[in-house]
């Protein structure tokens, strides 16, 4: 029996029933999968952590600097103050990316012046970093998040972030001594995507925004004179028994009393202008020849550090060309030239004047010492 022919189709026909699905078809399904699977994960871990504000606003701020001197805020040596400016953020939540922001604008109650109640007021800066590069102006916009603004102010991985202003006072002419205010307002605004996962422009975490959030800060300077300090100190260190061993206050032991001086001001004190009268304490009198254990002057200067910059020249009792005077009249008259180991001049001296030369550095110190004899 033949075999039956084969049934034939032309292929044209079959070609549409067996056709296969496009490979870039294909390509594109295996692609878009993993992206989104990732995204999936992301989210699920997100949604799974409790949300937290990244930042917070704290209540208006009062700020009081000072003292500093009427000379140091004319010669513009008070350094920038930090001032709170009110926005605390979690640093952990502060993630440099495109599209986070943390601005401020500050206005000025008074134009950027510290004003006095009585009168009379002081310039300021304010900027958003020590060194007043980014500055405010009135009424002005500084994102935070701009040029590592934040690494600059330290405010990268503390344990709190409180954003920060910078205000430096300064005047033409010498200020009154008094109390100076000033009110700023700073309105803040702020798009955190917390946690720092972002794609393509999207935030993935969680949102945390603010829209000119205001808080109010009241500034105050006080201006006050930062005098020099005089501290004194006084030490036996020969007696006529045990001399410099053990020393004890006896009749005829000698002692050293020591002045020591500083200056508390962020201005130099000028030349001239610094003398110490010293007293002679009771049941002494000075001893001209010396505390009988150190060699040198008598009366001398030993600098401090920092260096004061100042000296001081003792060439004898009569000598009218150095810088320590006698009295014998309580400082009436400062002629009197005593003879140095005669007790009984000596015993005429009640006060000793020394007058440092040059100008005294700022925030430095020296000490001067006068050797006494116990009657």
């Amino acid at each position: 029996m033949p075999f039956p022919r084969p049934f034939h189709r032309p292929f044209h026909r079959l070609a549409p029933a067996m056709a296969i699905p496009r490979a870039p078809l294909v390509r594109t399904l295996f692609l878009r999968a993993p992206v989104l699977h990732i995204a999936a994960i992301a989210a699920a871990a997100l949604l799974a952590t409790p949300a937290t504000a990244a930042c917070t606003l704290a209540p208006d701020i009062a700020v009081t600097a000072g003292p500093f001197s009427p000379a140091a805020v004319r010669a513009a040596a008070v350094p920038a103050q930090s001032v709170r400016g009110g926005l605390w953020c979690d640093p952990a939540l502060l993630v440099l990316l495109g599209g986070n922001t943390v601005r401020a604008t500050l206005r000025s109650t008074n134009g950027f012046r510290l004003v006095r109640a009585a009168g009379g007021s002081i310039g300021y800066t304010a900027s958003a970093d020590p060194a007043g590069n980014v500055r405010f102006t009135q009424g002005s916009t500084v994102d935070y998040m701009q040029n590592n603004l934040l690494d600059v102010l330290g405010l990268l991985g503390g344990s709190g972030a409180e954003m920060p202003f910078f205000v430096r006072p300064a005047a033409a002419a010498l200020p009154a001594e008094g109390r100076y205010t000033d009110r700023v307002t700073i309105d803040w605004t702020w798009y955190l995507c917390t946690r720092g996962i972002s794609l393509a422009g999207v935030c993935l975490g969680v949102e945390d925004r603010g829209t000119n959030r205001r808080v109010t800060i009241d500034l105050a300077l006080t201006v006050a004179a930062r005098s020099v300090t005089v501290t004194v100190t006084s030490a036996t260190v020969w007696d006529p028994t045990n001399e410099g061993r053990n020393p004890r206050d006896l009749p005829g032991s000698r002692r050293r009393v020591a002045l020591g001086v500083a200056n508390p001001d962020l201005v130099p004190l000028d030349a001239g202008t610094l003398a110490l009268v010293v007293p002679t304490p009771a049941g002494a009198l000075v001893a001209l020849d010396g505390d009988k254990v150190t060699a040198g002057a008598p009366i001398r200067l030993a600098d401090g550090t920092p260096a004061s910059g100042v000296a001081m020249d003792y060439a004898g009792p009569a000598s009218t060309t150095d810088d320590v005077d006698f009295s014998a009249d309580a400082g009436t008259s400062w002629t009197f030239a005593p003879v140095a180991g005669d007790p009984a001049s000596e015993a005429r001296i009640t006060h000793v004047r020394l007058r440092p030369r040059n100008a005294m550095a700022a925030q430095s110190g020296f000490s001067v010492s006068i050797p006494y004899r116990t009657r």
